[in-house]
């Protein structure tokens, strides 16, 4: 057991350092309660995207096969290496709840015929149709993407948040309130120890200015001596 330095000073400390650490709690408390609302309204926004991409997944590889089968694979090749200019993407720091995540910020998915490096009528139909299916894929997980690395880094947070609180509640705050009952029951002793003290030394010192009556009644006898027959 840590040695404390029963004062009424270090006992005002306690007391000041329990109510900044429930302070404390209670804001952590607060913010994991809206990190979990942000996170719940993301999961939301994360399956719509999720199922949004699956679908466009299944119209993109259709639409591909189709145009595969009727301009066969070359065609359909050299229109995907001309097009195959990639993606921009930047990082992007933002606030949620609080809390710095990182999103993805991408450049127009979506383009023209032109944009893909080919004359719209050297490239056909079918395979434009495929083309333009494929991007509105890629458009939709990207966003599935950014959102889920949000979800990721806010179901962090709340983990390292609940292990604060869990900190404070269990380990922080009983600890101080201990050294607090500690202090508080070593200066209530010396209090009974003091009252008790008092109270002796007011007894000897009544004890003294007022003798037992027997010996008043003794010393007013030899002070005025035996009386006369």
């Amino acid at each position: 057991m840590t040695a404390l330095t029963a004062t009424r000073t270090e006992l005002l400390r306690r007391r000041s350092a329990i109510s900044f650490a429930a302070q404390g709690r209670d804001l952590l408390v607060d913010k994991r309660m809206a990190l979990v609302r942000e996170l719940h309204r993301l999961d939301a926004d994360v399956s719509a995207e999720r199922e949004a991409a699956a679908v466009l997944a299944r119209e993109a590889r259709a639409l591909l096969e189709e145009s595969t089968a009727e301009e066969g694979p070359a065609a359909v090749a050299a229109a995907a290496a001309g097009a195959a200019t990639g993606v921009v993407a930047e990082r992007e720091d933002r606030m949620v709840v609080g809390v710095r995540v990182v999103t993805v910020q991408t450049s127009t998915v979506r383009r023209t015929a032109e944009e893909r490096g080919a004359a719209p009528a050297l490239v056909a139909p079918s395979i434009t149709s495929a083309a333009e299916a494929y991007e509105r894929y890629l458009e939709h997980v990207l966003r599935f993407v950014a959102l889920e690395a949000t979800v990721r880094r806010l179901t962090e947070e709340v983990a390292r948040t609940t292990r604060q609180v869990n900190a404070l509640e269990n380990v922080v705050i009983p600890g101080l309130e201990d050294e607090a009952a500690r202090i508080t029951a070593v200066l209530e002793e010396r209090e009974r120890e003091e009252h008790s003290r008092l109270k002796r030394a007011r007894d000897r010192a009544r004890a003294t200015q007022d003798p037992p009556a027997q010996n008043r009644g003794e010393r007013d006898h030899h002070a005025h001596g035996p009386e006369e027959a």
